[in-house]
């Protein structure tokens, strides 16, 4: 039973706390109320989404009740009475919801065939035809058109992981027969769907710059009978697109299985090997339109069995993260990749990066800022060192702990470490601890390189709060974990830790894990307690300086989380959790209740008189701020300015290019350095490609790298000549004619080798002399029976030196288009109804790699 609205307009009761948080304020008499209101639901929360701007909001509980707010959380109503019911709907429960792009449409897929959409923000409900849908794509532009799937009858009474029988596409009765996805297509918000095709793997709208609404592409069977195999690499798959909804289609890529749009016009598809089923090739375009041209990826390595990440395309350069099936110490592990500006050729930026078997990867872009990620990778070498017993979590608070609703705490053998990079993955440095704890004392946690102490964090693949950062929060990163020489996750050693110079320096703010979020650009950010039930949240006003308890219920409950508005801007919060009897529990915490005075000053940064400053990123290692090869300064609130941001957008001003240096460049194809940096050495790859060697079609003069390229996006200036890659030469063509002349010298050195040894042999030339008396031939010298030739003969023998060069270029060439003639963020359950960002594999038992992983040794802390 949904129990009555408790309304709170309290004081911030700001309660003496104890010493595990940083810069506790204690003096409670100055701070004005802060707006509360708590709302109990019939169950915890299972989606919480913002519609059309700061105020409208959709929540969605385990028990598939929606509720609405108008009001950005404060007042919420239940949305069950106003969905239209038809054909003896007892009631109207919810599986899942889907926003459009323009924020005002949204689609609520139901139990059986029970749909609605709003079109509106919520103010009206349309019941759908009765169609049983499990995924829906809605479009670009046009608030009624839908795409939508759902599975044949046949499903729900057959094995859908084999193939068998037979059928065909016109039988009446293909559906009750056979399991096979369906789709349909709606362009009057679901009122009616009709069925466009069967045997569909994926599909999406085009987007937007391909400049035709009709657009549609998908991944789907070429052959159209039998059950319909889910979850594995298939060659009898194909992407297709088409403008008339399948009346007509057009193979893009053949046997491509999967496929994802990314930033800067990015298309990616996983094809698969016809020849061998486990070998997956990422193409790639940037082409507009339905006329796309797909290029293979260079990968630096042959990957077998496995599925890629698309991790970032937001600066023009593609992060890919491919799993290779590594395990270590129980943890999923695949190499990070960065591709150049073409997003075509790759070189390896990270190996053995942690993610988990649904593709999540521990690897993420501080945002806002150019060229800096952090991420957790597996150290191998440690793994070998691990022990096959591990120590077990404590007792008590640990069973507490596995008791939590998706919180299972799992001693892990695997070693993880946490890098930063401020050069866009060419050089990867492990982050310094704090020098004092959260209660003021020493940490004694000192670097040294891989075997020192170092913070580590936790990622998106555990149950802990990830590293976290916002575009409208500059430099502003959040994150739990642990000191020491690799991640922990007993329950004990996880702390809060805040970095608000983009990761260059971090310091301890809480003990315990938290749950934190950012408000007003960061200048007031929000935590909570999520190690167990508590009745209070912490805020700070001053980018984690001080830090204020705010009672905000009148029981203990497990706060799941903290969230705000999309773009981080107001100061209303929503904390959402359960308590102990299973009801949801939603708070809003409204701090413009506070009424905080407005910044002033944004044009006259830096100066006393202002509450803004000038902010630049550094990397800490060369006495300024060139990062991406040029300076750039943020304008930004000051740390002890007590004041609310009125500015909508983050203002940055370029300031100046760098003058070159190795961290403007990374590591060309074919080339690798460790991870903490190092000259970029050459490793094996695929075809053992010779980057000297000239192109098939050089004409006048090529390139030959030095290991390095410039990072994408970097704009240093001079001082490159030491790694930018040189100009050499075409050499001679072997043209048809070209090939007869060499023929003929090859036969004239031949003959002549044959004269002169008939000549040694049976002193011919003596023979000659003696005979003919002619005065043509002379016997120059004699030296153990060989004769010397004259500058002729020095001709022929030069001439055959170039012979077996031209030879050497054209076996090599040969070898190489050989070896190109043999071809080969969205995760993909086994149920292919859950896209996220990743191309994944079979869902099979790991079979390894054909080919040997060619990556830098990481040299591992000592136990």
């Amino acid at each position: 039973m949904t129990k009555p609205i408790l309304a709170v307009i309290a004081a911030a009761v700001l309660y003496t706390a104890s010493a595990s948080v940083a810069g506790t304020r204690r003096n409670t008499s100055s701070y004005p109320p802060v707006a509360m209101k708590l709302k109990y639901i019939d169950s915890p929360l299972t989606d919480i989404q913002w519609i059309g701007g700061k105020h409208n909001v959709f929540v969605l509980s385990e028990k598939g009740v929606l509720y609405r707010s108008t009001d950005g959380g404060t007042t919420w109503t239940n949305q069950q009475k106003y969905l239209p019911r038809g054909g003896g709907i007892k009631g109207a429960k919810i599986k899942s919801m889907h926003i459009s792009s323009n924020h005002n449409t949204v689609f609520f897929i139901g139990h059986e065939d029970n749909n609605w959409v709003t079109t509106d923000g919520g103010d009206s409900y349309i019941k759908t035809q009765s169609v049983d849908l499990i995924d829906v794509r809605l479009h670009p532009t046009r608030n009624d058109w839908f795409l939508a799937s759902g599975n044949s009858n046949g499903c729900s009474s057959r094995d859908s992981t084999s193939v068998g029988g037979s059928g065909s596409k016109s039988d009446d009765d293909l559906g009750d027969k056979f399991c096979f996805r369906k789709l349909y297509v709606t362009k009057n918000a679901g009122k009616s769907f009709t069925e466009i095709r069967n045997y569909v793997v994926q599909y999406d709208w085009a987007p937007e710059e391909d400049g035709n609404e009709d657009l549609v592409y998908a991944t789907m069977h070429s052959v159209q009978e039998g059950n319909q195999k889910f979850g594995f690499w298939d060659q009898f798959v194909d992407f297709v697109a088409t403008t008339d909804y399948f009346s007509t289609s057009k193979v893009i890529v053949e046997y491509g299985n999967r496929f994802i749009f990314g930033e800067h016009n990015y298309v990616f598809v996983a094809a698969v090997n016809p020849h061998h089923e486990t070998s997956v090739n990422l193409m790639i375009t940037r082409d507009t339109g339905i006329e796309k041209t797909f290029t293979k990826a260079k990968l630096p390595v042959e990957v077998l069995e496995h599925s890629y990440t698309i991790l970032d395309t937001s600066e023009g350069s593609v992060f890919l993260h491919v799993n290779h099936n590594i395990q270590s110490g129980g943890a999923s592990t695949g190499n990070v990749y960065i591709s150049d500006a073409s997003g075509l050729s790759y070189s390896l930026s990270l190996p053995f990066n942690h993610r988990d078997k649904g593709g999540k990867c521990d690897f993420e872009k501080v945002e806002g800022l150019e060229g800096i990620y952090l991420a957790n990778f597996v150290d191998v070498d440690e793994k070998e060192k691990e022990e096959s017993t591990s120590e077990q979590p404590e007792t008590g608070i640990g069973e507490k702990k596995k008791a939590r609703k998706n919180r299972q705490v799992k001693r892990d053998k695997a070693k993880i470490k946490t890098v930063i990079t401020f050069d866009k993955g060419g050089i990867w440095s492990y982050l310094d601890a704090p020098k004092f704890d959260a209660r003021g004392k020493r940490t004694n946690c000192k670097g040294g390189g891989d075997s020192g102490c170092h913070l580590h964090l936790h990622g998106i693949t555990d149950a802990f709060g990830p590293f976290y950062s916002l575009q409208s929060a500059t430099g502003i990163i959040m994150a739990t974990g642990s000191l020491g020489n690799h991640l922990h996750d007993r329950l004990g050693e996880i702390n809060t830790y805040l970095s608000r110079d983009a990761g260059l320096t971090w310091k301890e703010v809480a003990k315990g894990s938290h749950i934190y979020e950012y408000g007003d650009h960061g200048g007031l950010i929000v935590m909570a307690f999520d190690e167990g039930p508590t009745d209070h949240i912490l805020y700070t006003w001053d980018e984690g300086r001080t830090w204020n308890p705010l009672k905000i219920a009148e029981f203990k409950f497990e706060i799941e989380n903290v969230i705000i508005e999309p773009s981080a801007t107001s100061l209303h919060f929503v904390v959402y959790g359960y308590k102990s009897d299973n009801d949801g529990v939603l708070i809003s915490v409204d701090f413009s209740s506070l009424h905080q005075k407005e910044c002033k000053g944004i044009d006259a940064a830096d100066t006393d008189e202002s509450d803004y400053e000038f902010w630049s990123p550094s990397d800490g290692r060369m006495n300024g701020q060139c990062l991406m090869g040029h300076k750039v300064k943020y304008t930004r609130r000051k740390q002890d300015a007590q004041c609310y941001n009125p500015e909508e957008i983050e203002r940055m001003e370029e300031v100046e290019h760098c003058v070159c240096t190795e961290e403007d460049f990374e590591c060309d194809y074919g080339f690798a350095r460790k991870v903490q940096g190092g000259p970029c050495e050459r490793v094996k790859t695929p075809e053992n490609d010779d980057p000297s060697a000239p192109p098939s079609d050089c004409s006048g003069f090529y390139t030959v790298t030095k290991g390095y390229r410039r990072v994408a996006g970097d704009t240093c200036r001079g001082g490159s000549a030491k790694w930018d890659p040189i100009q050499i030469p075409c050499p001679f063509p072997v043209t048809r004619g070209a090939g007869k002349l060499v023929l003929g010298i090859l036969f004239l050195v031949v003959v002549s080798l044959g004269v002169i040894t008939a000549a040694n042999k049976y002193d011919l030339i003596g023979y000659i002399q003696h005979h003919m008396n002619g005065p043509k031939y002379k016997k120059v010298a004699t030296m153990d029976d060989e004769y010397v030739f004259d500058d002729d003969e020095d001709d022929m023998n030069q001439s055959a030196e170039l012979v077996s060069e031209f030879k050497d270029l054209a076996q090599n060439h040969n070898i190489k288009r050989a070896k190109k003639k043999s071809k080969k963020k969205k995760v993909l359950d086994e149920d292919e109804d859950d896209y996220d960002d990743e191309l994944d594999g079979p869902n099979q038992p790991n079979q390894g790699m054909d080919l040997e992983v060619s990556v830098p040794t990481l040299s591992g802390p000592d136990s």
